[in-house]
């Protein structure tokens, strides 16, 4: 939300986070989550929505001065900088994906924790997540944890396996009907669930 906030209002990090912050105290102040009917759309749909109205009401509220009020002030820095929706949708779509699969991630790497796969965790980060782009070797990764090779496909196919079912999870948690979850699964996994 706060990449959102910055993209569409061309705001300073802290700005954003300020933001974003105010937005969730006033949603759940004045308990505008209750409000959401599944029927009307996808719940990321309405947050994003929500946040719109919030911000553009924020920057309204701003910009109001005692004299000169009926002025619109252009800063020459950002004056370049105007979003377009669909970016602004596009933003916000890429950062509901990377906050699922940071969650999915974390849950992951508890999971690991408690369980005595600290190296499964460590293997599948070095490999899917930091070397995402240009993935190690598994010889490579065998070497740096000390483990065989074989051992190194196995930790992936068991760590991919279960942050898919992080994700799945992290999905469900936060949609509110099965065709939304499906739809949202297949938007992020590239397939169905």
């Amino acid at each position: 939300m706060i990449a959102v906030l910055r993209k569409q209002w061309s705001l300073e990090m802290e700005d954003a986070e300020d933001l974003a912050h105010d937005f969730f105290a006033h949603a759940l102040e004045r308990e505008w989550l209750v409000r959401y009917d599944r029927e009307k759309g996808r719940f990321r749909t309405f947050l994003r929505r929500c946040l719109q109205d919030f911000a553009s009401t924020q920057y309204e509220s701003s910009r109001r001065l005692k004299r000169g009020g009926h002025l619109t002030a252009v800063s020459l820095d950002h004056a370049g900088n105007m979003s377009t929706a669909a970016e602004v949708d596009r933003l916000f779509d890429q950062e509901w994906a990377r906050s699922v699969l940071t969650l999915s991630l974390d849950r992951l790497r508890e999971e690991c924790g408690a369980s005595g796969r600290q190296t499964t965790f460590d293997v599948f980060v070095a490999h899917d997540v930091d070397g995402a782009d240009e993935p190690p070797r598994y010889a490579d990764l065998a070497a740096r944890f000390s483990v065989p090779v074989t051992q190194v496909a196995n930790y992936l196919h068991w760590a991919r396996n279960r942050f898919r079912g992080h994700a799945l999870e992290t999905l469900r948690a936060l949609t509110t009907s099965d065709a939304e979850f499906r739809e949202e699964a297949r938007t992020l996994l590239g397939r169905d669930a």
